[in-house]
């Protein structure tokens, strides 16, 4: 499985009322695709925080939260804006 297509699961599955404009973007925007690849380092990179003993792990945690939730709220305007 490419990148792109782990990517847009992990977007897919989020946003899953979404999915023929996801789609459509993949296929047409390089900055899209970009995005999705984005979203999946940054969720994984939040999951692998979630589980760690670290001592710096909240601090972590707290930062790729709120990454993703930029990432988010740019696939959002993405969408939006293609509609």
């Amino acid at each position: 499985m490419t990148v792109i297509q782990t990517s847009l699961f992990t977007v897919l599955e989020k946003f899953p009322d979404h999915n023929k404009g996801i789609g459509r973007l993949v296929r047409e925007s390089n900055a899209f695709q970009t995005l999705c690849e984005d979203y999946q380092t940054c969720a994984a990179a939040l999951g692998h925080w979630e589980k760690s003993d670290l001592e710096q792990a909240a601090l972590r945690k707290e930062e790729y939260s709120a990454l993703l939730q930029d990432l988010e709220k740019e696939i959002i305007q993405f969408l939006n804006e293609s509609t």
